[in-house]
C-alpha cells in the first residue's frame, strides 16, 4: 500500500508504504552499519538508562503488537527520473537505488529497536510504515529534516547535518571540480591548495546556513534561534548551489594564493601564515569567508533577503570574486605574496585576546567583509586585516 504527496515547498515527494519490517531492515541495513553518514551519524544510539529502558519498552511493546510511529527514509535521485516521477514505479526505483542515496533522516531510536529484534521471525514479518522524502538534491532532505527534528531535545544539528551529508559529497565532487574532500578514512591530511577535510565542510556548511562564524558543532545545540535561521536558509531551493559555488571559489582563492611559497625559511608561532597554502588552511579563516559571504548574501540572523535580492547579490559577488582570481591568475608567486601581506596578518593576530578560537573567527570575519563589502577591488589585504 502507498499514498503518495507532492511537496511544492520542499520539491519533493513524499511516499508512505506498509511493508514487512524484514523489507525496511534489509533496506537500511547497509546505511545503518556505515558511520560515515548513516543513522549511527544523525544522533548517537542513546546509552543513558532512561534510553535504554524506553528501548526495552518499545521491544516490549513492539512483540505485543504496537505499531510504531513512520521511519522517514531520504532518497536522492537524478533530475531526470525525478521530473518523470510515476508513483507506479516507485518499487523498482527503490530497488535500484544505490544505498549511498538513502538516509535515515527520522526514526534512529526505532530502527536500533528492530534491528535488536532482527532474528525474531515473527516480528520481523509484522508491517510497518515507511515515509520515504524523495528529491533531486540534498538541500530539500536537509530542509526536511530540520523541520522533523525542530523542538526535540537534545538536538545535535552536525549529527543531523552528517546524515544527508555522505549524499552531499557526492555532489560536492560532482560541483566542485577544483576542490577535493579528505574523509577520515581515507587517512590523508592536507597537503596541497584544495584540500579539505570533510568534517570541516560540514562545519562551513552550518557556518552558511545559520550565518555565524561561531557555531557549535562539538556539543548539542540548544540555541532555537539558531536552528530556525538555519531552516530559513535552506527553505530556499537554490541555497546548496550556492554553498557548492561558494565552495568552488573558496577552492579557486586557495589554489591562487598557493603559487606564492615564502623564500622566508623561518617560520615559527609568530609566523603562522608562510607560504600562500597557509590562509585557507586555517579552519577559522574558512569559516570568516563563508560567514562574510552568507551574511552579504541572506542578511544578519533575522534578517531574510528575498530570493531575488540573493540572486542578484550573488550574482555580484560571483562576477567580482572571479574578476581578482583572474587577476591573481595573471600573477607570478612573489606578487601574490604582496597582495596576501601576510606580514601585517602575522603582526595583528599574534596580538589575540580572549579564547584564541573565537578570537580568529570573529577576525577573519571582520577581515573578510571588507574584501566582500569593497567588490573584490583591493590592490592588497592590508585593509581586511586591520579591520578587527
Amino acid at each position: 500500500m502507498e499514498d503518495v504527496l507532492k511537496d511544492e515547498r520542499a520539491d519533493c515527494y513524499s511516499v508512505m508504504k506498509t511493508l514487512p519490517v524484514s523489507n525496511y531492515l534489509s533496506i537500511v541495513e547497509k546505511v545503518y552499519k556505515d558511520r560515515q553518514g548513516g543513522i549511527e551519524g544523525q544522533r548517537d544510539t542513546l546509552k543513558t538508562s532512561t534510553a535504554i529502558r524506553i528501548r526495552k519498552r518499545m521491544i516490549e511493546d513492539l512483540k505485543k503488537g504496537a505499531v510504531l510511529p513512520p521511519v522517514v527514509l531520504g532518497m536522492l535521485i537524478p533530475d531526470d527520473e525525478f521530473e518523470s516521477f510515476d508513483p507506479a514505479s516507485f518499487d523498482p526505483l527503490l530497488d535500484k537505488i544505490s544505498e549511498d542515496n538513502i538516509s535515515i533522516i527520522d526514526g534512529m531510536q526505532r530502527t536500533t529497536a528492530l534491528f535488536d529484534l532482527k532474528d525474531d521471525a515473527e516480528l520481523t514479518a509484522r508491517k510497518m510504515r515507511v515515509e520515504y522524502w524523495i528529491a533531486r538534491n540534498t538541500n530539500s532532505l536537509i530542509y526536511r529534516m530540520l523541520i522533523l527534528n525542530t523542538g526535540q531535545v537534545p538536538w545535535n544539528l552536525r549529527r543531523q547535518i552528517e546524515v544527508v551529508f555522505r549524499t552531499m559529497i557526492k555532489e560536492i565532487r560532482t560541483e566542485v571540480s577544483d576542490m577535493e574532500l579528505l574523509r577520515v578514512d581515507d587517512k590523508k591530511r592536507r597537503e596541497h591548495p584544495g584540500q579539505f577535510q570533510a568534517s570541516n565542510i560540514i562545519e562551513l556548511f552550518l557556518v552558511f546556513g545559520s550565518r555565524k562564524e561561531k557555531v557549535d558543532v562539538k556539543e548539542r545545540l540548544a540555541d532555537e534561534l539558531t536552528k530556525l535561521d538555519f531552516i530559513e536558509a535552506t527553505s530556499d531551493r537554490e541555497f546548496t548551489q550556492m554553498f557548492y559555488e561558494f565552495l568552488g571559489l573558496l577552492a579557486g582563492f586557495d589554489k591562487a594564493f598557493g603559487t606564492y611559497v615564502s623564500e622566508d625559511e623561518e617560520k615559527g608561532a609568530e609566523r603562522r601564515f608562510h607560504d600562500g597554502k597557509d590562509l585557507f588552511a586555517s579552519q577559522p579563516a574558512r569559516v570568516g569567508f563563508a560567514a562574510a559571504i552568507a551574511i552579504h548574501l541572506f542578511g544578519r540572523p533575522g534578517i531574510h533577503h528575498s530570493e531575488k535580492e540573493q540572486q542578484e547579490k550573488w550574482k555580484a559577488i560571483k562576477e567580482s570574486a572571479e574578476t581578482l582570481l583572474d587577476g591573481l591568475g595573471e600573477m607570478k608567486g612573489k606578487a601574490i605574496g604582496e597582495f596576501l601581506d601576510f606580514t601585517t596578518l602575522n603582526e595583528v593576530i599574534s596580538q589575540r585576546s580572549g579564547k584564541v578560537g573565537d578570537f580568529e573567527r570573529r577576525f577573519f570575519l571582520d577581515a573578510f567583509k571588507v574584501l566582500v563589502e569593497d567588490h573584490f577591488t583591493l590592490d592588497n589585504m592590508m585593509p581586511c586585516w586591520r579591520a578587527y
